[in-house]
């Protein structure tokens, strides 16, 4: 584990393995298990526990005190021809006659294949490319088998025998499949299966030096600078180079506020307009009370006047999670100058 973790640079996943697991402290309590003429004896409680469950849940349920030749004629003629069945089922030459039963990756996989195959398609075209099994609409990421339904119904449907032999790769391409085919017939060409550590190759059966770079660590990006508003400027002012930043982003939002309250007085002599004539502008005053026109600023003037008037200050400096409200009031008070 830790050539496999120095090899690939992973130096977080090695230190969790030696906190966790390969720390002396840790090692002996599962290292035993590599011994195959030992049995843990977690491993045997467990077992003991999951047969004494099923055995008075499923046989016993309504037996309180069963008599012992009860209890063993239950044991052999109800509970080992269960266990019997269930074990040939693992057995590879299990109805060999018959296709082998899906695993529950093949099973999930199949079943959001045949889905995307019935949704319908939009009008817009995508960029879909099978043979890199990938696709622009954006909703390849989300799918937890990074299908979509363009690169399924780009396909022809494939034969019983791809979703028993479908594996899922790492790298591009997710998937390949000679039995894969395109809506015409034509067979998918065949791409570079490079062997990659990313893909999960062990390392001995990569030739390539360059996939594998021994004790290579990834490199930690560091914080960005922040960005020097006073250079990005198309336009500067030759007296604007040894003024602070602070100034300048000071006077921006004075400049900002200016161009809002004019907009807000503005808006008032509109309404003040619509309120003079209110029988023919009755629809466009009912519009505004429905949309609570002006709510943010009226709120803002009420907090204010309650701070500035009524002596009242804030409980605390910063407003309670969740209190909408102390929030609010909070925002529109703190910072605000009273004046002399």
């Amino acid at each position: 584990m830790y050539m496999f973790c120095y090899q690939r640079g992973l130096r977080e996943v090695w230190g969790y393995m030696w906190t966790a697991w390969y720390c002396p402290e840790k090692y002996k309590l599962w290292a035993r298990s590599t011994q195959p003429n030992r049995i843990g004896h977690w491993r045997t409680t467990m077992a003991v526990e999951n047969f004494w469950r099923n055995l008075k849940r499923n046989t016993l349920r309504h037996l309180l005190h069963p008599r012992l030749d009860q209890l063993i004629f239950l044991i052999v003629t109800e509970i080992l021809p269960s266990f019997t069945a269930k074990m040939q089922i693992f057995d590879p030459n299990y109805r060999s006659g018959r296709a082998p039963a899906l695993t529950p990756f093949q099973s999930e996989f199949k079943r959001n294949w045949n889905k995307l195959a019935e949704r319908s398609l939009g009008t817009h075209i995508y960029q879909t490319d099978v043979q890199r099994w990938i696709c622009n609409c954006g909703q390849q990421k989300y799918n937890l088998y990074l299908l979509c339904k363009h690169l399924v119904q780009a396909l022809a449907p494939p034969p019983p025998n791809f979703f028993t032999e479908v594996v899922r790769r790492r790298v591009i391409p997710f998937y390949y499949h000679a039995s894969l085919k395109f809506k015409d017939g034509t067979a998918l060409p065949e791409p570079d299966l490079t062997r990659s550590v990313s893909n999960g190759d062990p390392i001995e059966t990569i030739t390539d030096s360059t996939l594998v770079q021994q004790g290579a660590k990834r490199k930690r990006a560091g914080p960005k600078p922040p960005p020097n508003e006073l250079y990005t400027r198309d336009v500067m002012e030759e007296d604007a180079v040894n003024v602070p930043l602070s100034v300048i982003s000071l006077d921006e939002n004075s400049e900002w506020l200016n161009e809002r309250i004019a907009d807000i007085k503005a808006g008032i002599v509109m309404m003040e307009q619509q309120v003079e004539n209110r029988h023919e502008a009755k629809i466009w005053i009912r519009s505004m009370k429905r949309a609570n026109i002006g709510k943010d600023v009226a709120e803002m003037a009420h907090d204010v006047r309650h701070f500035t008037e009524t002596g009242h200050k804030r409980p605390t400096t910063w407003a309670q999670v969740g209190n909408k409200s102390s929030q609010r009031y909070t925002r529109n008070t703190m910072g605000y100058y009273e004046g002399t």
